[in-house]
């Protein structure tokens, strides 16, 4: 019996990894022709940018209080960080990362040898010989790099994507994104209002009966009654990132009673007091707007183009 003869497909391999290795050669040669590396250097200690980085606590308050006011009109984006920040941001980050440094190492060894070859010998003439010439190049680009990297960083890629869409088509997914969140954003201060006397020395079971006790709470809250649960995530969310930052910002202007650091009075009662107002009115504000289906006025969709833009997008996935 015969066997199935096989289809030579290596000269339409040749071109791409040819045309992939001129693409290269010629952003390289743009990036460091207009100093591109320099200018973002200069732009990141650009006096502008410096006095935004120092009023990052403020920034961050004013993301409080937009989640506070309007979190509901960016529903698809939340979810989408929500899910990142709790499941996928390490790895993606960790493999990205790893992938990057490897295609940094293989970049300067490529651009070592062809410095070598250029000495060597002068480049050839002929079209058809400078296209194998940079085809084996990039191939030695490709084989200096890990398949296994690449793939596993596209997976984890594509993973965190697809976990995105099903959060955002609610159901079960959902529910889990939620009632983490909540867990997670309720916890110690919860854990901070009770007092477990007699049982230090059982403090890790305390910890996972707690935990146990609020995932059965605001999971049960997040699947009979998503949009309170959204809202209430929302709340916390944007209640603790004002008390948090806006209590720096105030802190610096020395308008803390008591000469008081932020973290103390954070800690204090007044300060929890201030959480759970700034959360109940969130809450309260948030739901009724999700339940009217309220929307957003042009000046709003024009102050928060940004995020209109980015909402836009990810509800695209």
């Amino acid at each position: 019996m015969s066997e199935v003869k096989k289809i030579n497909v290596g000269p339409a391999i040749t071109v791409p990894l040819a045309l992939a290795r001129r693409g290269g050669v010629i952003a390289s040669e743009t990036f460091q022709k207009h100093g591109l590396s320099e200018k973002f250097s200069a732009l990141k200690a650009h006096p502008k940018i410096a006095k935004i980085t120092d009023k990052a606590d403020m920034l961050w308050t004013v993301l409080g209080l937009v989640l506070l006011f309007h979190g509901a009109q960016f529903k698809n984006l939340f979810f989408c960080t929500q899910v990142m920040l709790a499941f996928c941001f390490d790895r993606v980050k960790g493999s990205v990362l790893s992938l990057y440094s490897d295609v940094q190492t293989a970049s300067e060894k490529m651009n070592e040898d062809s410095k070598a070859d250029a000495k060597a010998e002068p480049k050839p003439s002929d079209k058809k010989k400078v296209q194998e010439q940079d085809a084996a190049t990039a191939k030695k680009m490709l084989k200096a790099l890990d398949s296994d990297k690449v793939s596993g960083a596209a997976f984890e890629v594509c993973v965190s994507a697809m976990v995105c869409h099903m959060v955002m088509q609610g159901g079960l997914a959902q529910v889990v994104v939620l009632a983490h969140a909540l867990v997670k954003a309720s916890k110690e201060k919860i854990n901070a209002l009770l007092d477990f006397s007699g049982h230090e020395d059982l403090q890790a079971w305390t910890d996972c009966i707690l935990s146990l006790v609020l995932y059965v709470v605001f999971g049960f809250m997040a699947a009979v009654a998503s949009p309170l649960a959204f809202a209430l995530s929302l709340a916390m969310c944007g209640a603790q990132l004002v008390t948090t930052y806006g209590l720096r910002v105030a802190e610096s202007m020395g308008r803390i009673p008591g000469g008081l650091s932020a973290e103390a009075f954070a800690a204090s009662t007044k300060g929890l007091a201030m959480l759970a107002a700034l959360t109940a009115f969130g809450t309260v504000w948030q739901f009724w707007a999700l339940m009217a289906d309220n929307g957003m006025g042009w000046y709003f969709k024009l102050a928060y183009l940004p995020a209109y833009t980015a909402e836009g997008i990810v509800s695209l996935l």
